[in-house]
């Protein structure tokens, strides 16, 4: 089997792959190709390519093609070494990490038990509307928290640095449960909030099936240690005793970083914060893809932009093209936004998180240190009189340490208040979110007069790592601890978060 790289072909609405392929390779005929990844070159404007990779098998003789490579189909490596004698092993949250690990436990013959702090999506839904509409907040179930995790409400990107044996089992769950088979090689494969809440509930009911049971409204409290080991754990004021907790609690869990911070190894880590800019789509399509493309086969375009100042990266993060930007607090009296969409994403704004990389240097040593700095930050944009509205001003006058003082509309539902950005992050960081924003500026003419900030971006990543074993995933120090997913530190997403869990699954056996 070969793999055949940078088939470029002009977009449209039918295309014969295996003639483009004949055409590159000037070979008569091929057979049994599979797609195995398909992107947009937008180089030029309004002469947009898609670049295919492609599987097929091929005469050797033309390996000597430097875009004809060998290919290894990705195999599982992670093998099952711990033995247990209790067929209900302890999740604690419902998100990519906790979900996944249950669906790779219940193959292994398990069937766990998942408790999450917040609510099944149906009624989480109801919440978060209530709260993006009226200014109700529910602390235990928003966009942080319930079934299904922060990304329910996303743009459910599903993009991933690195393909391999547990992200391709990944992408296969999810086109199993609702995604379309299209994600399997799509360069930037998104699957919308709505696409998500029917996938999420399509999982439960299939964990359900297999003997899984879920308990909404059902806090993990406490843990007790001893000898390096988890003796029992609270949930809800009632102690249990579990062989092995797989802690998938995400990257907002604020109260329960607290609590295992005097308890087990965790560290302070980086991560980014900023703003999220807005403009409408019609402006990023043209800026970036031209003015004489059909959309239709294209989708809305799409944009990823970095910069350097001094020490410092500025990025965009999370994009979402045809998205809105929503309020996505977890904690009463400070706010955090983020950016959604739809599958169709065919809103008309445009929303992306312009963030500056941030470390010990900006908030010190101690373990919860990031996390403190998010909340300050947070508590700076929440404002009594006008709850939940966002502090709000155009790049340019950002730029010019002036307030904007004619507000455009915003896909922002709560409501915006127009206010000066620069006194929010530390002087630092807003002198080297200003330079990225030149930067960008430069590269695409218009990004800051048509944008508009909304403050602000946070949640970028967890402010914590809990330590633990690169092998066994274990806790360090602790046996039957297994943090995962973007609570761990060592996920981010939800592909990534949820092949962690996946390989988390993997690594038990019934005794």
């Amino acid at each position: 089997m070969y793999l055949i790289k940078n088939i470029v072909v002009p977009i449209s609405k039918e295309i014969d792959i295996k003639k483009a392929l004949s055409k590159k390779l000037r070979i008569k005929s091929v057979d049994n190709i599979t797609i195995l990844r398909r992107s947009i070159d937008a180089r030029k404007k309004n002469d947009l390519k898609f670049n295919y990779t492609v599987l097929s098998e091929l005469p050797q003789k033309y390996l000597s093609n430097p875009d004809v490579l060998e290919y290894k189909i990705p195999t599982p490596y992670i093998n099952s070494k711990k033995k247990l004698n209790d067929p209900h092993p302890f999740i604690i949250g419902a998100g990519p990490a906790g979900l996944f690990s249950a669906l790779s436990l219940v193959e292994k013959g398990f069937q766990p038990f998942i408790f999450e702090r917040g609510d099944k999506i149906e009624n989480r839904v109801n919440k978060v509307t209530d709260f993006w509409k009226n200014g109700v907040l529910d602390e235990e179930s928003n966009v942080q928290f319930g079934e299904g995790g922060a990304g329910t409400f996303s743009d459910g990107k599903l993009t991933t640095r690195s393909r391999d044996f547990y992200t391709e089992k990944v992408l296969e769950y999810l086109i199993k449960f609702g995604a379309d088979e299209k994600i399997k090689y799509e360069a930037l494969p998104h699957l919308g909030t709505d696409g998500l809440k029917k996938i999420v509930k399509n999982i439960r009911n299939f964990l359900e099936e297999k003997g899984c049971k879920f308990f909404s409204n059902h806090k993990l409290e406490d843990i007790s240690v001893e000898e390096d080991h988890i003796t029992s754990v609270r949930i809800n004021g009632k102690k249990y005793q579990p062989e092995i907790v797989i802690l998938a609690i995400g990257n907002s869990a604020r109260d329960t970083f607290e609590m295992l911070s005097s308890k087990i190894d965790m560290e302070n880590k980086p991560f980014a914060v900023g703003f999220r800019i807005e403009h409408h789509q019609d402006f990023i399509n043209e800026a970036f893809y031209g003015d004489k493309n059909d959309f239709n086969i294209t989708g809305s375009a799409t944009y990823r932009l970095t910069a350097k100042f001094r020490n410092r990266g500025i990025y965009s993060f999370c994009m979402c093209p045809g998205g809105y930007v929503i309020p996505a607090s977890s904690e009463k009296d400070r706010l955090v936004l983020n950016g959604m969409s739809f599958r169709k994403r065919d809103n008309k704004f445009a929303n992306s998180a312009i963030v500056v990389t941030v470390n010990r240097i900006d908030f010190g040593n101690e373990i919860l240190a990031g996390m403190k700095f998010q909340r300050m930050i947070e508590s700076k944009c929440f404002q009594s009189d006008h709850p939940y509205f966002a502090p709000v001003q155009k790049p340019v006058d950002f730029l010019q340490n002036s307030i904007t003082k004619q507000l455009s509309k915003t896909s922002y539902e709560p409501g915006t208040v127009s206010q000066d950005l620069n006194n929010i992050l530390p002087a630092d960081i807003t002198t080297s979110l200003k330079a990225g924003l030149k930067s960008f500026q430069k590269r695409t003419p218009g990004f800051c007069e048509k944008g508009i900030l909304l403050a602000p971006e946070t949640r970028t990543s967890s402010p914590v790592r809990i330590l633990r074993n690169k092998e066994t995933f274990e806790s360090n120090k602790i046996s039957n601890l297994y943090p995962i997913g973007e609570g761990s530190g060592y996920a981010g997403g939800i592909m990534s978060s949820a092949a962690d869990g996946l390989k988390t699954g993997c690594l038990f056996k019934i005794l």
